[in-house]
C-alpha cells in the first residue's frame, strides 16, 4: 500500500486498486480510459459536494473496488447533507453522460450513465446502499432495518446479473472485474 498526506487528507493506494486499473487497460484501453473516468469524475463530483458543504476529507482510499472518501465530520453532519454528499457523484456522472451525449460521445455517455446506475445499486457499501440506508432508518422501526437492507442487496444483486446477462456481451475479464466488486463490496459493508 502507498500512503501520502496531502495537508490534512490521507491518500492510500491499496495494490488491488492497480490490479483492477491493469485489467480495464488490457481488456480494451478505449473503454478502460472511459471507465476510469466516469470513476474519477463520480469521486470528484462527491469531493466537489463535501467542499461545497464546508466539509473536509479526513482520507481517501483507492482499492479494488473503487475509491473511499472519508471524514469524521461527515459523520457528524445531518442526514439530509449526508445523502446530498452520497448522490452527488450519480449525479455528477447523469450530467456528464448528458453532455458527452449531446456532443456525440454515446459510448462515454453510456458508461458515464451505466456508472451513475450501478452506483445507485443498494450494494454493500456503494451509494445507494448508504442512501438507503438513512431512508429505511428514518422510516421503519429499528428491527426491519437488517432485513430490509439484506432484501435490497439481494435484489440489486439479481438486477444487476439480469442486466448483464439480457443487455451485456460476455466478457470473462470484465465479469471477473465486476464479481470482484460485488464481492469486496459486500464484505465492506
Amino acid at each position: 500500500m502507498v500512503e501520502l498526506k496531502l495537508k490534512q487528507t490521507v491518500i492510500r493506494f491499496d495494490f488491488s486498486f492497480f490490479a483492477v486499473i491493469s485489467i480495464f487497460l488490457l481488456t480494451n484501453s478505449g473503454f478502460g480510459f472511459a471507465a476510469l473516468c466516469a470513476c474519477g469524475l463520480h469521486e470528484l463530483s462527491h469531493l466537489i459536494m463535501m467542499i461545497i458543504l464546508g466539509i473536509r476529507a479526513d482520507k481517501i482510499v483507492f482499492y479494488g473496488a473503487g475509491i473511499c472518501i472519508s471524514s469524521k465530520e461527515t459523520d457528524r453532519a445531518g442526514v439530509f447533507k449526508r445523502m446530498l454528499i452520497l448522490s452527488a457523484g450519480c449525479i455528477g456522472n447523469i450530467i456528464f453522460a448528458g453532455v458527452l451525449f449531446a456532443v456525440g460521445n454515446k459510448v462515454a455517455a453510456a458508461i458515464n450513465l451505466f456508472t451513475a446506475l450501478f452506483n445507485i445499486l443498494a450494494i454493500g457499501s456503494l451509494d445507494g446502499a448508504q442512501i438507503l440506508k438513512y431512508f429505511v432508518i428514518s422510516r421503519c422501526k429499528p428491527e426491519n432495518v437488517d432485513r430490509i437492507m439484506r432484501f435490497a442487496q439481494i435484489f440489486s444483486v439479481i438486477l444487476l446479473m439480469c442486466t448483464v446477462v439480457v443487455f451485456g456481451e460476455f466478457s470473462f475479464s470484465l465479469s471477473a472485474v465486476a464479481l470482484y466488486i460485488v464481492l469486496i463490496s459486500f464484505l465492506r459493508s
